[in-house]
């Protein structure tokens, strides 16, 4: 008790130091807790199965809800890369149903643009209708799901741009599929990355403006 005594000043403030460590370690425990609830999380995934006839599948695990700007889709094949937005789409829903009404009816056009609540998932057609756009668009002949000519497929890169809860700048998500030749001219179209890319920081979501600026050129 003596000792105690003599000490009485060092040991309070050793006490405080080490309060003082208690609380700096609680307080980063909650720090964490509450940025990883609040940090955007988008997942892009295929959905009815595991070939080019899967849904392109875009959910939003984050805690509030976002807003869907775009949808790039970007082909990476031997002679260069192909990029389109598709954010609008054709649906063949519905299809069969209008052949007994009106033959010349259009595809019917929807878009993916539009908030997305918490928990919630949309699709943007088939990665096999993805791949046909995007060589429509930029007059890559196909045999099957393979070019006809020299070209060669090799990766199909999927990229989300959404503006999170009440943020002002965008934040963004991409996954990167590997397309290989099988037989009957198919793709097999296989994830190069266990899981969804996020770009939420501000390094990040300056890349993510660099996606939108070139959609615009």
């Amino acid at each position: 008790m003596q000792w105690l005594s003599d000490h009485a000043e060092a040991i309070s403030a050793a006490s405080s130091i080490l309060t003082l460590f208690v609380w700096i370690f609680y307080a980063q425990i909650l720090y964490r807790n509450f940025a990883r609830t609040r940090r955007p999380r988008i997942i892009i995934n295929r959905g009815h199965g595991k070939d080019l006839t899967a849904l392109c599948l875009i959910s939003n695990m984050s805690s509030e809800p976002i807003f869907l700007e775009h949808i790039i889709a970007t082909l990476h094949t031997s002679e260069g890369m192909f990029s389109q937005d598709m954010i609008d789409y054709e649906s063949d829903f519905g299809q069969d149903a209008r052949q007994h009404e009106n033959q010349d009816e259009p595809s019917r056009s929807q878009t993916s643009q539009g908030p997305m609540l918490s928990g919630s998932f949309s699709h943007i057609d088939t990665f096999q209708q993805i791949l046909h756009r995007l060589c429509r668009t930029y007059d890559i002949p196909l045999e099957g799901d393979t070019p006809s000519g020299d070209a060669v497929f090799q990766f199909l890169d999927i990229r989300v741009v959404a503006i999170y809860g009440s943020e002002d700048h965008p934040v963004g998500a991409a996954r990167r599929f590997k397309l290989q030749t099988g037989d009957h001219n198919r793709c097999t179209l296989t994830p190069v990355s266990i899981d969804t890319k996020r770009y939420a920081n501000r390094w990040q979501r300056w890349r993510v403006r660099q996606w939108m600026r070139q959609l615009d050129r």
